[in-house]
């Protein structure tokens, strides 16, 4: 039976290739405590409804659709995740068996001489070749598959870099347009109160002429007027530096600025259910790539520690030749062998590979804990933030409310003669301010409500339009 014994022991080789001694068995869990709920807990439903629609602009509704489709970090990122997605499939490549196909023809002629006086003769020669080479090595130990699942979960990581690419290019154009309509809010209280100082000034003026006011008094006055219209055009290049802002992030140059015709802030929309620290492992796109990440090197290890042990590779051949090609198929020979690779020495360069990889699962688990740390201190802070910026406001329009009726005294004693100019000065000053700080203010709060929701991350982003891992680009590409 001994022509049985080389097919029976290949049989064997490849019942033992479906074993992988070396994969990740544990699940991947940062080194925090997620249990334990945020300080600030908001009830209520998640959704997976696009959050800046609460705002109710279909202009800042155009501006995210257009960055999330022309932004320039999108559009790198989606390169990124092609590049991914050809490593994985070149990865995979080695699980199938290569088959490579050769042929040639070859003519000659050779001339001989003939004696005296006989002519020479010549001799024409063919040779037709075809070849076939099949090669297959077993994956005795789970190496190659190792690799593919590697580069498999780098896929997934470069995917979830494309989520949170996403994730924070929404939330920077949403914060983008909150601060432009802040700017055109301020310039429409500048020139009001312009006008209103203009008006005072004339006022001034009437009075000094009349006697009743001192020459300081219209100075005064023309010094308020003054300050304010200096403050506009500052104003007005903010603005315009806020549209080229907006430009870059849809994709665009600031020679192409987008048309936004809202001039008001808009209402603050609804706050988002907080759940729990263990939810960001889900929602967060960045510590989801993390842990990919951490699975990726793991997976090296396998490969790594499998690369010590023997391989094992078929070969199969398969030669036609003739000196006549239609009779080719006629004169053959084939071959099957077996090829046993055992490496000896190697002046530990696989040995020092497994300890370099098992390195980086170390360094992998530290960042993927350190980026759900990061991703609940985030929360953390704009729920903190929010909550007194909530008591902030709530201050300051006290401030102002009681800083107007101080106002209205100050203005009814200096039309009385019971006081100066000076105090009444002061008074306008610190409504005007007041009255700045306000917008400023308010719109400081809403972008803190984005913040939240970029903290939050959200399942939106599983919407998106994923590039696939065979894109029909590039299949029609061709070679």
């Amino acid at each position: 039976m001994p022509k049985y014994i080389f097919p029976a022991l290949i049989l064997s080789i490849l019942l033992c290739s479906a074993c992988a001694p070396f994969a990740p068995t544990h699940t991947i869990q940062p080194q925090v405590r997620l249990d334990k709920p945020y300080s600030i807990q908001v009830a209520g439903e998640k959704s997976d409804k696009l959050w800046w629609e609460s705002f109710k602009s279909t202009e800042l509704n155009a501006l995210i659709e257009q960055a999330l489709s022309d932004n320039f970090s999108i559009t790198i990122a989606y390169a990124r995740l092609k590049q991914a997605s050809a490593n994985l499939e070149r990865a995979g490549a080695d699980l199938y068996p290569t088959l490579d196909i050769t042929g040639g023809a070859k003519a000659g002629r050779t001339g001989t001489k003939g004696n005296t006086g006989k002519p020479s003769y010549y001799d024409d020669t063919q040779q037709y070749k075809l070849g076939a080479a099949a090669a297959y090595e077993v994956d005795l130990w789970g190496r190659i598959e190792a690799q593919r699942s590697a580069s498999e979960q780098t896929f997934y990581a470069t995917r979830a870099d494309l989520d949170a690419a996403a994730v924070s290019i929404a939330a920077s154009v949403a914060e983008t347009w909150v601060d432009l309509l802040r700017v055109r809010e301020e310039i429409a209280i500048l020139n009001e109160q312009i006008e209103n100082n203009k008006k005072r000034l004339e006022f001034q003026e009437l009075r000094f002429i009349n006697g009743l006011a001192e020459s300081v008094d219209v100075l005064q006055q023309r010094q308020i007027l003054a300050s304010s219209q200096s403050e506009l055009p500052l104003l007005i290049a903010k603005e315009q530096v806020l549209l080229n802002a907006l430009s870059v992030l849809i994709g665009s140059t600031p020679l192409d600025r987008p048309t936004i015709i809202q001039k008001e802030l808009p209402k603050l929309i609804a706050l988002p259910p907080t759940g729990l620290p263990s939810d960001l492992l889900v929602n967060r796109p960045d510590v989801r790539s993390a842990g990919y990440q951490l699975f990726s090197a793991e997976w090296s290890v396998a490969e790594a520690r499998a690369n010590r042990l023997p391989q094992f590779a078929l070969n199969a051949d398969a030669a036609f030749s003739s000196s006549v090609a239609a009779v080719l198929f006629n004169n053959w020979a084939t071959t099957l062998a077996g090829n046993i690779m055992q490496p000896l020495l190697d002046g530990g360069l696989r040995a020092s590979e497994v300890a370099r990889t098992r390195a980086v699962v170390e360094e992998q688990a530290a960042l993927y804990s350190q980026t759900v740390s990061e991703a609940i201190q985030e929360v953390e802070d704009a729920l903190i933030n929010e909550e007194q910026q909530q008591e902030y406001l709530r201050l300051i329009a006290a401030q102002r409310d009681a800083t107007a009726k101080t106002l209205e005294d100050a203005q009814l004693r200096y039309l009385q003669g019971q006081s100066g100019y000076l105090p009444l000065l002061q008074e306008i000053l610190n409504v005007q301010s007041l009255e700045r700080q306000m917008i400023q203010q308010q719109a400081e709060l809403i972008k803190l409500r984005i913040s939240l929701y970029r903290a939050l991350g959200g399942g939106w982003t599983y919407s998106l339009a994923h590039v696939q891992k065979s894109s029909s680009d590039d299949q029609n590409e061709g070679i």
